[in-house]
């Protein structure tokens, strides 16, 4: 079994629980709920992107892949002021990345949402009439690309893969759900 088969395997609880939990079509339904949604993504990402930052094993690879400020352009594009978003509460506490494998753990979970991403774009421009320009820029993130950046990161992930780290890589994908799933869907 590859990595990623095993990541898909043992973190399919947890990504069913934060599906169900999100509750998309309650926080699509208007403009308000979206950027409330918006926000809570934000406070994650920001977080969580200044902390693996710092123990991606390939801060290239990694940079490509920051989704803040997508999410900030998003929240302009709804209303909000740069010093808003600046000020808006971050994830805490983190997932601890102690090594660069976590991160890639981490990053799993965080890539894997962006192909159910260009599912919530097309919901949310139909609902609500956003376009990337007009705030969905975050879940149509890389367009055209999204099967070509996921499949770079499973290149990646599978390069990267030992039975040294592979462990680690997958309890860190888990303890993301948990961590991103308290986050986005407690209530602020």
């Amino acid at each position: 079994m590859t990595l990623l088969e095993r990541l898909k395997i043992e973190t399919r609880a947890a990504h069913d629980r934060i599906e169900v939990a999100m509750d998309l079509d309650r926080r699509t339904a208007s403009r308000d709920s979206y950027r409330d949604l918006l926000i809570r993504f934000y406070g994650f990402h920001a977080a969580w992107e200044e902390a693996a930052a710092l123990r991606a094993p390939d801060r290239a690879f990694f940079g490509s892949r920051r989704k803040a400020g997508l999410l900030a352009k998003d929240l302009k594009a709804l209303g909000m002021k740069s010093e808003e978003i600046i000020g808006l509460p971050r994830c805490h506490p983190l997932m601890p990345l102690p090594a660069p494998a976590a991160t890639l753990g981490s990053m799993y979970v965080v890539e894997g949402s962006t192909l159910g991403g260009a599912i919530i774009a097309r919901d949310v421009e139909r609902r609500l009439g956003l376009t990337p320009e007009t705030g969905c820029a975050y879940f149509r993130s890389y367009g055209r690309e999204t099967a070509l950046m996921w499949k770079s990161f499973g290149a990646g992930l599978l390069a990267a893969s030992s039975p040294e780290v592979d462990d680690l890589v997958v309890e860190a994908a888990k303890r993301t759900f948990d961590v991103m799933h308290d986050w986005i869907c407690r209530t602020p």
